[in-house]
């Protein structure tokens, strides 16, 4: 089968240990990152290069791009910009059933899948926080509302790729870490510790800027979301924040007509926005924590909705002296009867045969 289904373990686990199974090995994560790579930087080439093949799709601000000037309020160069970073999640997601061999639905939470209705109410809340946050702030500091030609193009690049860009984001830099450190360090405390502080600097170091309040806020982001994933069990509630975050700013720079929020080398920020920025993403993540507790999000995995091997997978197994009692049905009569946890059925004499070896004794 494509996953071990002892990757995940056999006791109830949270959501950062569900790589931490029997069938666990230290050099799966390291693998799963490496075809992750060669995915990634293939479908990224593919998706920068495309508007080269296509005449239709040159603009003046793709040009720029290539030489490292960004427009965004060019639609080309943003669905690029977006689609660059949303081939993440099919280079993560094949990293993790090739490399690391686990079930995607266990990455996605600790069901063993993407809990959408969960996911659509992370949004319902985090949406309203920060339009009532931003949009008053953008009015305070000035802006102006000068939409441009291209105003409901963007928007709806805003509404369809944001949302994946940011679960990119969100599968790599968080679940990616929490569910690598938490297959390799044994305590759950500890391994939720280091994969919090391991991803937390290279989220904000990759985004390029090196200004202290710019890192500090990508930081605190970084930690928040963590703690979402965590406390809810799964992925959902840390997209929705990052994603909503995102669609908002980015709707009132379509609005403006601007593209001030992208991060760079040059971009700084003030211990004032940084504090207000806190409260903000506190607001959002307490908000969401608390529609978890009150709507009973799962949490925990429960090990018996793990999914049964298949006889391809025990027969290996076996051949290496494996055996798995919980999953005793699963093995033919001959095998329980050789363990003697059936007694052996008696057969009319005949011309001894050779014992079934390998896979072939579960055909």
């Amino acid at each position: 089968m494509l996953h071990l289904p002892q990757i995940q373990p056999r006791e109830p686990a949270e959501y950062h240990k569900l790589s931490a199974g029997p069938d666990r090995r230290w050099y799966r994560p390291l693998l799963a990152i490496v075809i992750a790579l060669v995915v990634f930087l293939a479908l990224s080439t593919v998706v920068t290069l495309l508007p080269l093949a296509v005449p239709a799709l040159h603009s003046p601000g793709y040009e720029q791009l290539i030489t490292g000037e960004i427009d965004a309020t060019d639609p080309v160069v943003f669905a690029v910009l977006m689609l660059s970073i949303a081939v993440l999640i099919p280079a993560v997601l094949v990293g993790v059933a090739l490399g690391a061999r686990m079930g995607i639905g266990y990455f996605f939470s600790v069901e063993g899948r993407l809990r959408y209705k969960w996911l659509a109410t992370c949004f319902a809340i985090a949406i309203p926080i920060f339009a009532l946050a931003f949009i008053p702030m953008s009015l305070l500091e000035g802006t102006e509302f000068k939409p441009g030609p291209q105003l409901v193009i963007l928007l709806l690049l805003t509404l369809v790729l944001v949302p994946f860009q940011s679960a990119a984001e969100e599968l790599t830099f968080r679940a990616g870490f929490l569910q690598m450190f938490g297959s390799w360090i044994p305590n759950r405390w500890a391994s939720l510790i280091v994969a919090t502080l391991a991803s937390a600097p290279v989220f904000a170091l990759l985004h390029g800027a090196l200004d202290v309040w710019i890192l500090a806020d990508l930081t605190v982001f970084s930690l928040c979301a963590v703690f979402l994933m965590w406390y809810t069990g799964g992925v959902e509630a840390a997209i929705a924040m990052h994603a909503s975050n995102n669609m908002v700013i980015l709707t009132i720079e379509a609005f403006s007509n601007t593209s001030d929020s992208l991060i760079s080398e040059e971009t700084t920020s003030t211990p004032a926005s940084f504090l207000v920025s806190t409260i903000i993403m506190g607001t959002v993540t307490a908000a969401l924590a608390f529609a978890a507790k009150k709507t009973k999000v799962t949490r925990v995995h429960d090990p018996s909705k793990t999914p049964q091997p298949d006889a391809v997978y025990l027969a290996g197994e076996l051949s290496k002296g494996r055996f798995y009692p919980e999953w005793q049905s699963l093995y033919p009569q001959w095998v329980l009867a050789q363990r003697g946890i059936i007694p052996p059925t008696p057969t009319p004499a005949q011309p001894s045969t050779p014992e079934p070896h390998g896979p072939d004794y579960f055909q």
